[in-house]
């Protein structure tokens, strides 16, 4: 027989049983926070000594231990012949087990009275922040649910703010556990790793560890000088994730409106405003939600380049809704020119607005919630909605026949004894049908099943087929084709959208945040589906922004919950299942070229550095339909902040550039690049106006003539402070030069088998006479005035006979009207050879 070697005997331990009283998911597969008491007894384990290899009975063979790992930061968890430094802090008893994963033992854990309840090694001081660390261990378990999570927990000693990362074992098997992870502030706070069932699950069998490992695998990386929160970049230019990178934003929903696409969303910044925060900035208090009373909303026509129009107050004095206390996880809808937004107020109930336009002006239909206050009295007295049920995240769809629905609900538990539902099952979400006027209820609401729920509804049809998704819930057991992964976005696949049982569950569309993002994204999740000028998308929320803020202190993942939204695509199987999305910082492609040549809002970024929005008097030029609600400019301008705007098309060629400014003071200017930040100035628009004045500054442009992304540099004058604000700006635009009508054509050829030769053949189509001049990386040729219908040839020696693909720039310049034109055309060329 196997043996069990208890080492209680020699290795007295306190014991003190207690278990979590609160636990917040924050973390990558059911990472968490956890509140519970503080630790008031520490156990400790002597060794129970035995001989390295020894004789195992059943089969009469000399078992052999593995060799150590180099640089273990924890006890021996080979148990070789004993298990010094592990303990049994939270309860439990411990023994050396010889059901070994490898070697003579393993160590077991039996008497569990909590989730708490595992063997536990202090790593107090051992993680360095930044250091990429790898953990590594066996487990094995032999009572219980056949498939059951086990976390490896990070705990400081008062237990709250832990990290745990989970995996998924089968019953009756060793399995092994491998994880890789940035150490954060609250790793390198850790007084404890242990092992432990999760909290909720009610899963106190014994098991037993083997080969427990934690080493570090790469030192942290040294940081950039830190300035400021404001100069660090939160958005990489050529990236489109986050969605803008000067403001917070969560639970995004969309809403399409004149053929253009708004995204509302809740207003982190707001909570960040009020939050305590260390002397760089950086919050130091979690987003508790409690102070957030508006809703950002943003537009684009082409994916990439975001118009910020500010907030939308709802909540409070000052409000459209000012009976409610907050505004949460919006969802909007348009209906016969009018927009319906509706919002939780906290975790009381769900409300709505009405809107001109999508920024309003807001009225207030109702003056109430419409869930629940609005809901019979004799529904909820029947148990309609069961004690712990949240009455929020509302999500409202109008099918093709017009009828309108609205979903709403959460929590991982619900009821009252004997009768409580979940994690599981918990059927905390429930959906009703809306009146044409889409703020009176059709009925009384519908339960809805959705396996492993947590919060976050959302309904999308594509084809012929509902998909209703949803969080999933941090205790939910992981079941394939039945049960989510934890943190994730599941969904289920229906014919009606009202029918919303278990046996519709689909599967996880997206997992949780911390999968695609790292350190410091964990947490909740929150999403919208939707279909824009033939793409379909994803748009969810994600911590990057704060992360970037962490990474650039040196704090990793000190995120506090402060999310940013993002956008990517989102495709479907044959089957019309979903396939599972990838969370990027590249986001979706731009869906169409960006027009400079009006007058649009200097607040619309695809990039920028720096700079802040802040609402002005001012009327929008761009969009009349919102004016009256508030209009945005650019403010908080320093020396070198910039603002980028992706795909630019110029055409044949820009002649001038434009801008409404205030200066703030005098002598500042702003540069037009192309490409990059760095990228070739086209245009220095001087800042002369008078200091505190509102006035239209100009700029010729040389050079801009087809595809670019384009950036505003912003530069202070000589001797100006460098934190010192330059200016405001509410709009840009540019004019179109006056084009040339001509052809440009090509060809390399090869002279004598030696040399490659690039003959550039023009011809003056237009009325006027036109001076060329071609130019090449290999040498410039001037062709002279070309007569009108004329044409005229030149060749640049290439002086190779190998050359790679480039460009020929032809740049032609006429008298038209009196005034001189300039108009520049790239043509590209292939790569040649000669033989």
């Amino acid at each position: 027989m196997k043996r069990i070697i208890d080492g209680a005997a020699s290795a007295p331990h306190l014991r003190r049983s207690r278990g979590r009283s609160m636990r917040l998911a924050t973390a990558l597969v059911g990472a968490a926070a956890l509140v519970a008491s503080p630790l008031a007894a520490f156990g400790s384990s002597a060794g129970y000594a035995t001989p390295a290899a020894v004789i195992d009975a059943a089969v009469g063979a000399v078992v052999a231990d593995p060799p150590a790992v180099p640089g273990n930061l924890l006890p021996d968890g080979r148990f070789v012949s004993d298990f010094s430094g592990w303990s049994a802090t939270r309860g439990g008893t411990l023994a050396l087990n010889a059901d070994a994963a490898s070697g003579a033992y393993s160590l077991q854990v039996t008497a569990r009275e909590n989730t708490q309840s595992g063997p536990f090694a202090s790593v107090t001081g051992k993680l360095e922040l930044g250091a990429v660390y790898r953990m590594t261990g066996k487990l094995k378990y032999d009572e219980g649910n056949a498939t059951q999570q086990f976390n490896f927990t990070f705990c400081p000693a008062n237990f709250n703010g832990c990290a745990d990362y989970g995996h998924t074992f089968t019953k009756g098997e060793w399995g092994t556990f491998s994880q890789e992870f940035t150490a954060e502030a609250k790793h390198v706070g850790a007084d404890w790793l242990f092992v432990e069932t999760p909290w909720g699950s009610n899963a106190l069998q014994a098991f037993s560890v083997d080969e427990v490992s934690l080493i570090k695998i790469a030192d942290a990386p040294e940081q950039p000088a830190f300035t400021s929160l404001e100069k660090v970049q939160t958005k990489s230019v050529g990236d489109h994730n986050p969605l803008v990178g000067h403001k917070f934003g969560a639970d995004p929903h969309h809403l399409v409106y004149n053929g253009r696409l708004y995204i509302y969303s809740t207003d982190d910044t707001q909570q960040y405003e009020v939050a305590a925060k260390d002397a760089n900035g950086l919050p130091t208090q979690s987003n508790g939600y409690g102070a957030i009373t508006r809703l950002n909303v943003m537009s684009t026509s082409d994916m990439v380049n975001w118009v910020d129009h500010g907030t939308v107050p709802i909540a409070r004095e000052g409000g459209a809704a000012p009976w409610s206390r907050n505004s949460w996880a919006p969802a909007a809808i348009e209906k016969d020119g009018k927009v319906y937004l509706y919002f939780c107020d906290s975790g009381t109930g769900t409300a709505v607005v009405v809107g001109g336009s999508p920024l309003g002006p807001w009225t207030d239909p109702l003056g109430k919630k419409i869930i629940p206050d609005t809901v019979s009295p004799e529904y909820i007295a029947g148990g309609g909605f069961p004690a712990g049920m949240w009455l929020f995240d509302p999500e409202v769809f109008i099918d093709d026949d017009g009828q309108g629905y609205l979903y709403f609900g959460g929590n991982s538990q619900i009821g009252t004894a004997p009768n409580v539902q979940g994690p599981q099952n918990p059927k905390s979400t429930r959906v009703v049908k809306l009146k044409d006027d889409m703020v009176t209820l059709d009925g009384d609401p519908v339960e809805i099943d959705g396996p492993g729920m947590f919060e976050a509804s959302s309904m999308f049809k594509h084809g012929d087929k509902y998909y209703y998704s949803y969080s999933s819930n941090f205790q939910v057991t992981p079941e394939p084709g039945k049960y989510p992964e934890r943190g994730a976005i599941a969904y289920m696949m229906t014919d009606d959208p009202m029918d919303l049982t278990a046996s519709q569950y689909a599967g996880v569309a997206f997992q949780n945040p911390a999968t695609f993002f790292g350190a410091g994204n964990g947490g909740n999740n929150h999403s919208d589906m939707f279909e824009y000028k033939g793409g379909t998308y994803f748009t969810y929320h994600a911590q990057t922004r704060g992360a970037a803020w962490a990474a650039a202190l040196g704090t990793p993942g000190a995120t506090q919950g402060y999310r940013s939204v993002h956008i990517d695509e989102l495709e479907f199987n044959a089957d019309g299942t979903i396939k599972p999305i990838t969370g990027t910082r590249a986001g979706v492609e731009q869906v169409e070229n960006f027009d400079p040549y009006r007058t649009f809002e200097a607040e619309t970024l695809a990039w920028q550095l720096g700079i802040s929005t802040t609402q002005t008097d001012a009327a929008s030029v761009e969009f009349p339909e919102h004016n009256g609600s508030g209009n945005m400019m650019l403010s908080a301008v320093d020396d070198g902040d910039f603002a980028g705007i992706s795909g630019v098309d110029f055409g044949a060629g820009a002649a001038t550039v434009s801008a409404t400014v205030k200066p703030l003071v005098a002598g500042a200017s702003i540069q037009v690049r192309l490409d990059d930040v760095d990228g070739p100035v086209v245009a220095e628009i001087p800042v002369d106006g008078a200091v505190g004045e509102w006035a239209t500054v100009q700029a010729a442009v040389i050079g801009a003539t087809g595809e670019h992304d384009v950036f505003f540099v912003f530069a202070g004058p000589e001797g100006a402070e460098p934190d010192a604000d330059l200016v405001e700006v509410d709009n840009w635009s540019f004019t179109a030069a006056e084009s040339l009508a001509f052809s440009v054509e090509v060809t390399t050829r090869c002279v004598a088998g030696k040399h490659l030769t690039q003959t550039v053949r023009v011809v003056n189509e237009d009325a006027v006479e036109v001076a060329f001049i071609a130019e090449s990386a290999f040498g410039r040729r001037d062709l002279g005035v070309v007569l009108p219908g004329a044409g005229k040839t030149a060749a640049i020696n290439t002086r190779s006979a190998e050359v790679p693909a480039g460009e020929v720039t032809v740049t032609a310049t006429a008298t038209v009207d009196g005034e001189q034109v300039q108009v520049q055309r790239l043509v590209a060329t292939e790569a040649a050879a000669c033989g």
